[in-house]
């Protein structure tokens, strides 16, 4: 006889293979999702900790310069200013994040970012030596931050700058123009005076130039402090406070959200937008869900800017709040960046003036919006939402404008194009190996769920089965003899019928003995 205890655990190793086959089979997406929440929550020493911390992608930073071919007419309301774009100017950048601490109380991650930049000359079209002539960026922004001043400073200031910098240009190396910077007069003035005396002549560096301090800087992307994912993983990589607030000191109207590059709320959907954080313009850039396509054999969405992004309040009513005040709206197209570059009035757009309002290009001359090479566009991969492939095109205008005290006095309302970056990030081919195992690796869950099902009620089956066919065969052994039982005569009669029958006795006779008589 099988042993009761033998048949009771072979049956319950089959009840759970094949219960706990079903449920995967049913909740199998379920289960996929929550492992990878699980594997991707930021938390100290988690599997992706390290690439997090100093990301392995190849980041690229494609730099064009916009070089002012007839700045010697800057008077002559007539002409519209010319520019011609140098570039172009080819840098790797590596990041990190420094400094990193920990906020389990609100499942928040603080740290300083850092980025190095390094030149790639054979991947550059130009020559960091190339002379740049450009408007002068520093008495724009002081005529402008002057307008809030009391006369008297005014005045002082404007002594200042007609002495020191009233020139309408500055010409510079494409390297001073870039990381390395240049000072001025201006400047140095500007530090003699002390910031408590005077606040509103407060420039934190010594430098300027269109990517200082970026390179090797970490005040200059500030202090970061992003969610974790352990609570919600819906905010995952989301930014919760920046230089420690909730929102940009020009914009208090505007609170912070966006992703900070890293990671997207999984699994992406459809016809949903996705956003970012971005330093450098201090608020949320949206991007627009766009379509899908195949990167490298990988199903990805495509996300691209579209004009309702760089709307004024206007015409999209969700960028109402960072116009607040005295602020005076402009058409749509640019994004205004007063606030957050220290009054100096710089825009942000696409490059070229791409989506934007005619009037910006009309304004100048040598813009050529072109869609394949202005667009900005993002690739996800939608199971992840990991990075596959990002185009972020970004150009930074100035605003002069023709007032009384200033060298542009004569000039018209213009918004000079001054450098523009293309930014490239694209996702190496370890991690890409990685993504393409998703699949397969989601296809031998669901075959391996499907041999646990029918295993488990193999044996789940196997000795009930066992058992009746057992009591089967036994069955059909008693019919069997029963039959044959019918069949035999019983033994008396066997005997008679041997002894009548027997070819011993034919032909002979019974003879009595003498006792008979």
């Amino acid at each position: 006889m099988i042993g009761k205890n033998r048949i009771a655990l072979t049956s319950l190793v089959g009840l759970l293979l094949a219960t706990l086959g079903l449920i995967s089979i049913l909740n199998f997406e379920r289960i996929q999702r929550r492992t990878l929440e699980w594997c991707m929550v930021l938390k100290p020493n988690s599997m992706l900790i390290n690439l997090w911390q100093s990301p392995t992608l190849g980041m690229t930073a494609n730099v064009f310069i916009f070089n002012w071919t007839n700045s010697e007419q800057f008077n002559n309301p007539n002409v519209k200013p010319r520019f011609e774009e140098l570039g172009p100017y080819v840098f790797t950048e590596r990041q990190e994040k420094l400094n990193v601490v920990w906020h389990p109380e609100n499942y928040t991650v603080s740290y300083m970012r850092r980025s190095h930049f390094y030149f790639d000359q054979e991947a550059s079209a130009r020559n960091l030596t190339d002379s740049i002539v450009a408007p002068n960026t520093l008495s724009v922004g002081l005529l402008n931050k002057m307008q809030k001043w009391n006369p008297m400073l005014r005045t002082l200031m404007l002594m200042a700058i007609n002495m020191n910098g009233n020139e309408p240009t500055f010409v510079r190396p494409a390297d001073d123009w870039l990381f390395s910077g240049f000072d001025t007069p201006l400047i140095k003035i500007s530090k003699m005076v002390p910031t408590r005396m005077v606040p509103e002549l407060h420039f934190p560096y010594e430098r300027i130039g269109y990517g200082y301090p970026r390179n090797d800087s970490e005040q200059i992307y500030g202090h970061h402090n992003v969610y974790t994912g352990q609570d919600d993983f819906r905010k995952l990589g989301q930014i919760a406070r920046w230089r420690y607030d909730n929102v940009t000191a020009g914009q208090p109207n505007c609170k912070l959200s966006g992703s900070m590059g890293e990671f997207h709320p999984i699994p992406l959907r459809q016809g949903r937008p996705i956003s970012y954080f971005v330093p450098d313009i201090c608020r949320e850039l949206i991007l627009d869900y766009a379509g899908t396509t195949i990167f490298e054999g990988i199903p990805a969405y495509v996300y691209k800017s579209t004009p309702r992004n760089m709307a004024n309040g206007t015409d999209n009513p969700d960028h109402s709040c960072y116009c607040t005040g005295n602020c005076k709206e402009v058409r749509s197209g640019v994004l205004n960046l007063s606030a957050c570059w220290y009054d100096v009035p710089i825009f942000a757009s696409s490059p070229h003036f791409y989506n934007a309002d005619p009037y910006y290009v009309d304004g100048v001359e040598g813009m050529k919006p072109d869609k394949d090479r202005h667009e900005m566009s993002v690739i996800l991969e939608p199971t992840t939402g990991m990075l596959l492939d990002i185009k972020a095109r970004l150009m930074i205008s100035l605003l002069v404008e023709p007032r009384p005290e200033s060298v542009f006095r004569k000039s018209r309302r213009t918004f000079f194009p001054l450098v523009w970056v293309d930014y490239r990030v694209r996702i190496t081919p370890d991690l890409l190996i990685y993504l393409k195992l998703l699949p397969i690796s989601a296809l031998i869950g669901k075959i391996c769920s499907c041999i646990a099902v029918g295993l488990g009620f193999v044996l789940l089956l196997w000795y009930p089965r066992q058992i009746i066919l057992h009591k089967h065969f036994m069955r059909k052994i008693d019919i069997t003899n029963l039959e044959n039982r019918r069949q035999v005569p019983a033994t008396g009669e066997l005997k008679a019928q041997g002894v009548e029958d027997s070819p011993l006795l034919v032909g002979l006779q019974f003879v009595p003995s003498s006792g008979d008589a």
